[in-house]
């Protein structure tokens, strides 16, 4: 489904999956234990994250620019391993991402996160975010 911001200035989003940020999204005890079984006996934490962007290039004709994220974990090899997306913007070139997203975070290694931003063109906007390419 979509979903819609009541932020001020009108921002309003698509794509969008299940709310995130409720009683259930902290600290999850079962990753933690799959990450011990797996021998990450080190330091680590569930982060969550809160994106936005500002002064964006606007890459539509007509209107402003909808932006989406995809954020990647970097491996020891250079590839790339898409953790997550962010839903679509309309019209903003300085978006506030609703939907957050939880990671681990581990103190003893070095985690390189890439964040790269789309503009999705209106005739993809009623995909899932999941979809796009």
């Amino acid at each position: 489904g979509n979903c819609c911001s009541d932020v001020a200035g009108g921002r309003s989003a698509v794509g969008g999956a299940a709310s995130h940020g409720g009683p259930t999204d902290g600290p999850n005890d079962a990753v933690d234990c799959f990450l011990r079984s797996r021998g990450y006996h080190g330091l680590f934490s569930q982060i969550e994250l809160s994106l936005s962007a500002s002064n964006l290039r606007d890459r539509d004709l007509l209107s402003k620019s909808d932006p989406m994220v995809v954020i990647y974990a970097k491996g020891k090899d250079g590839s790339l391993q898409e953790l997550f997306r962010t839903e679509v913007v309309l019209n903003s070139l300085n978006p506030m991402w609703i939907i957050r997203h939880t990671i681990t975070y581990h103190f003893d290694m070095v985690q390189t996160l890439v964040f790269r931003v789309y503009d999705v063109d209106t005739q993809f906007h009623d995909l899932e975010v999941k979809m796009l390419k």
